[in-house]
């Protein structure tokens, strides 16, 4: 039997040139990938769900400028089946979000206290060989049985719910946990997908209160340890469209007067002046954004029509982004605009299909913006078609919907406005 069990082992080891070939290995894949989930804290990736992919696509492309898209994503970590290893550079890119130069680099950095094996050195015959051995197939035999005798995360006995105390922003939310009778030794809140927003609260206390800044439409989570056991939705509503500058950890909120001028919604330069709020380099960036459980509308089928202009300072803003994101129970649809010269910047996000700029041409997505510009987006029969100024500038198909529209949110790189903002089942 140690006989049989050495050639084994002993033959598997030379099938393996670890310098050449590492990247294949799928224990090296598993190893990067439980890196990156250490990183991100989102707990245990067996119960992630698309958006949760469609962020970690985001935050991939944010730190390492490669767009890895859900959908592959979704293939290395066991979502979709796959049977083929993932190229060098999707590998590379998995490398560099978990903070490695490349993967080869990650490789080297697991193999740097192995060293080659002489096979004469090892003999059956020799005694202290044969302990060895076995001492080792005793602590394989152990630790087997010490991952299968590993405590079980008990939770079908805990409750989760909230209630937001107010109308609006800034608005806090009560949060009603018990956990009492679980067997965790960790346990947080979670106010959405973003892993910042994570806060650990007392297992043996049942209320937790967080402040959300930011109209839409969030999951927030129980976790207990490493794993989200309960979900459900948070819905903050704007009475009507309102404005702020984006600023971290709390937006500045616009005075209504400021962004509301009756046929339109937003602000220009002079009224960043004279609410003395002109005080960036590098210009600010406006939100505006309405949210609301009444617009109820479906985004298998709908119509969008808006016109809007971004009217910042070319000097400060030079490509003069806006963007428009409808914003779905289960997902996002973001329709971006700039200059011509900074349409490689731009993203387009259909649901959880994203189209980068970088890889793709978005150039009919520009505008000079020295007059309003007309958008037009219609989604009907899994098809969406986005027209600019009466000419189309994307049709694709829609596979998935992105659940009820309760949303919108209009970002511009420095100043602009709204009007005549139509959104609408048909």
């Amino acid at each position: 039997m140690l006989d049989k069990l050495y050639i084994q082992s002993h033959s598997s080891l030379f099938k393996i040139d670890h310098k050449k070939y590492m990247f294949k290995n799928q224990q090296l894949i598993d190893k990067c990938k439980e890196l990156i989930e250490n990183k991100l804290g989102w707990g245990n990736s067996s119960l992630w769900q698309s958006q949760d992919f469609e962020n970690l696509s985001n935050l991939i492309f944010e730190q390492t400028n490669v767009m890895l898209s859900a959908s592959t994503l979704k293939c290395i970590w066991g979502k979709i089946q796959y049977n083929s290893t993932p190229n060098l550079s999707t590998l590379d890119a998995l490398a560099k979000f978990a903070d490695f130069p490349n993967w080869r680099s990650f490789t080297n950095s697991l193999n740097t206290s192995h060293t080659p094996i002489n096979r004469k050195k090892y003999d059956l015959k020799n005694p202290f060989f044969l302990a060895f051995l076995i001492l080792a197939c005793t602590l394989l035999i152990s630790f087997a049985f010490f991952i299968k005798g590993a405590k079980k995360i008990i939770y079908s006995h805990i409750t989760f719910s909230s209630r937001p105390v107010t109308f609006g922003v800034p608005n806090t939310v009560i949060f009603k946990y018990n956990v009492s009778k679980s067997n965790a030794d960790s346990v947080f809140i979670q106010q959405s997908w973003d892993p910042k927003k994570r806060f650990k609260v007392d297992k043996n206390k049942h209320e937790y209160t967080s402040t959300y800044y930011m109209p839409g439409y969030y999951r927030a989570k129980l976790i207990l340890n490493d794993s989200i056991v309960r979900e459900h939705d948070i819905l903050i509503e704007s009475k009507d469209w309102m404005g702020m500058l984006h600023r971290e950890p709390i937006p500045i909120y616009l005075p209504e007067k400021t962004v509301n001028h009756g046929d339109w919604v937003g602000i220009k330069e002079t009224d960043l002046k004279n609410e003395q709020l002109d005080n960036q380099k590098e210009g600010p960036t406006l939100i505006l954004t309405h949210v609301s459980k009444k617009l109820n509308v479906s985004s298998e089928n709908f119509a969008l029509k808006l016109e809007l202009q971004n009217t910042a300072n070319h000097y400060n803003n030079p490509c003069k982004q806006a963007s428009i994101m409808l914003l779905g129970t289960e997902g996002v649809i973001t329709i971006p605009l700039s200059t011509p010269g900074c349409v490689g910047e731009l993203k387009l996000r259909i649901g959880e299909k994203l189209v980068d700029g970088m890889t793709n041409d978005l150039s009919t997505f520009s505008t000079d913006f020295k007059k309003p510009v007309q958008i037009s987006c219609i989604s009907k029969s899994k098809s969406i078609k986005i027209d600019l100024n009466g000419t189309k500038i994307y049709e694709g198909r829609f596979a998935k919907s992105i659940g009820k529209i309760v949303g919108a949110r209009v970002s511009f790189q420095g100043t602009g406005y709204i009007k005549s903002f139509d959104l609408k089942n048909i």
